[in-house]
């Protein structure tokens, strides 16, 4: 998907090309850049993307991604892609406020203005997946785009940092919404039309928001509406392909993918991971089952690292750059020339309650609440006691702020909404910019599902399993990499999982892989004990960065290669060499 930068206010010609080059040169065909009256916009064309924009002479809207739901029923084709787009195109310079979450599906971001340059709107999707960020420039007039540290180029404000922001991400990994690392620069509202004109911000109308309820009379009523929304959202995604691609893991939410295809579609399954084990060889027996083919790519030691800095840059402050696995694989796999790449992300996190501890998933399956956690300020030796305090406070405070939406659920859903809370967000802002990418646990149907059940029927997989159960039925036989048959009930797999564990347990002993990792991942506490990670520490230094502000007066070093967490000093180097950049 493209990405796009706006001032309403008109800038030099090339600076705005300028800027986007700075951070996604390498992952972009060319940059598009319009002007006007109205201001000026860049847009980046990447080789996978259909035109993001539509212009006339009644005005221009960019739309990333391709979330056509509610529009006319055609069969696909170039003709009939662009008579659709030309009708979301009037639609949006309409400036309506109803039923975006019914024409417009998974994730995207939209922005139209009219040719005057009087008045123009953001619409950003239900879970904001592709986050919006907004600020008022020093230069005049607002910015807004989908790159924060872009954003925050243009309006002038890129040397100005927040040090609790950064702290909470080097924390956290996740900076609290609607904040950014830089003060000026906010995440725009999800699920929401944001009004602007020439002179700034002038109103908002929110048209979906997550709230708590039941919509369904019972259990196997949501598990019926939860598959039949998986399968009609990758029917309508692979109608007409030739050629599909499907990241294909050892795990249950990719293979639910796979089973929900329409049969007689072309599909390709890929991995990649560190080595071939037990991940890649359970892929291996999925991909069997179903009749794919399965291309599998090792990852070479110290992949992330020497990846950091055009992977950090594309990614920006926002997110770790960590969980963007598929860098440089994008193209020996020649995924960036398939037409769609299905994947099974945030299935964990919307339909399985991922984000409930153990402890108060048993209270909640026993017919209570979930409750609080207890937060702690981040385990960051030698970071200004102050900030690890305040970064603890922000989190705490927007968590008891989703209390309005989800009473019983707020502590599960702060990790959960919007999109840009979840750790692992970079997996989609990375994917979705190397290759035609495409989430269906992501689609409207299946977010309002995620919102509109109760916790206690997530907990334990019980809503998950009950719809994916037929999905999953030609890999029966095939183990989860975490000992378990997802095929069947949870009754079945306890007896199972010890039983399997034992027997991998047997098979690593005898082939030497007792102690090796069997992970798709690095394990991040080795990687940042290498050469790679020396290096990459010697030539970003964060004393040299602003980043040093964080820092109590006299902080050891030695105290953050020892005491921090391997992810914290991960994203600690990120900070450093994006804020010296």
């Amino acid at each position: 998907m493209s990405d796009f930068l706006f001032c309403s206010r008109p800038r030099p010609p090339g600076e705005l090309n300028a800027v986007l080059h700075r951070w996604l040169g390498p992952v972009t065909a060319a940059v598009d850049e319009y002007a006007g009256a109205w201001g000026t916009l860049a847009v980046v064309r990447a080789p996978h993307d259909p035109p993001p924009v539509v212009q006339d002479d009644r005005g221009i809207t960019v739309l990333i991604g391709e979330p056509f739901a509610d529009l006319p029923p055609l069969p696909k084709g170039p003709a009939v892609d662009a008579a659709r787009r030309q009708v979301l195109h009037e639609r949006l310079l309409a400036g309506g406020d109803d039923r975006w979450e019914d024409l417009l599906d998974g994730p995207f971001a939209a922005l139209a203005f009219d040719a005057s340059g009087t008045s123009g709107s953001v619409v950003t999707d239900l879970f904001a997946w592709i986050t919006v960020f907004q600020a008022d420039s020093r230069h005049g007039g607002v910015v807004a785009g989908t790159h924060t540290d872009a954003v925050a180029q243009a309006a002038g404000v890129l040397g100005e940092i927040d040090p609790v922001s950064a702290v909470e991400f080097m924390g956290y990994y996740a900076i609290t919404y609607p904040r950014t690392l830089y003060p000026a620069v906010r995440q725009a509202r999800p699920g929401c039309v944001h009004r602007f004109s020439t002179d700034g911000w002038t109103g908002e109308h929110v048209y979906w928001r997550p709230v708590e309820q039941t919509a369904f009379g019972s259990l196997d009523e949501a598990a019926g509406a939860l598959r039949s929304a998986l399968v009609d959202d990758l029917a309508l995604a692979v109608h007409g392909q030739s050629d599909v691609g499907l990241l294909l893991s050892g795990g249950e939410d990719a293979r639910a993918v796979l089973g929900a295809i329409p049969r007689g579609v072309p599909v390709r399954g890929f991995i990649y991971a560190e080595a071939e084990r037990r991940e890649v060889r359970a892929a291996r027996r999925v991909a069997r089952a179903y009749g794919v083919p399965l291309t599998f790519a090792a990852r070479p030691p110290g992949h992330d690292l020497l990846h950091m800095e055009t992977v950090a840059a594309m990614i920006g402050t926002q997110n770790e750059f960590v969980d963007v696995h598929g860098y440089g694989l994008h193209a020996t796999l020649g995924l960036d020339r398939l037409p769609v790449v299905l994947g099974g992300f945030s299935s964990d996190a919307l339909l399985k309650a991922d984000n409930v501890p153990p402890k108060a998933s048993k209270r909640v399956r026993r017919g209570g609440q979930a409750g609080f956690r207890t937060l702690r300020p981040p385990a960051l030796p030698g970071v200004r006691p102050e900030l690890l305090a305040e970064a603890m406070a922000r989190r705490d405070a927007y968590r008891r702020s989703l209390t309005e939406l989800r009473p019983e659920s707020a502590d599960e859903w702060s990790f959960i909404y919007p999109f840009s809370m979840r750790k692992y967000a970079a997996n989609l802002h990375g994917n979705r910019r190397l290759w035609r990418s495409h989430e269906p646990y992501m689609s409207n149907p299946v977010a309002r599902i995620a919102a509109s059940v109760p916790q206690s029927w997530k907990v334990g997989r019980q809503l998950f399993y009950r719809a994916m159960r037929p999905l999953l039925a030609r890999s029966w036989y095939v183990p989860h990499t975490r000992n378990r048959l997802p095929y069947f009930p949870p009754v079945l797999n306890a007896a199972v999982r010890p039983l399997l564990g034992a027997a991998r347990g047997l098979r690593a002993l005898a082939t030497g892989e007792l102690r090796a990792n069997q992970e798709s991942w690095p394990v991040w506490a080795e990687l940042v004990q290498t050469g790679w990670m020396n290096d990459a520490e010697a030539r970003h230094p964060a004393a040299e960065s602003p980043i040093a502000a964080v820092f109590a007066p006299g902080p050891d070093a030695a105290a953050v290669r020892t005491g921090w967490p391997p992810l914290s000093r991960l994203a600690l180097l990120q900070l450093a060499y994006l804020t010296r950049r």
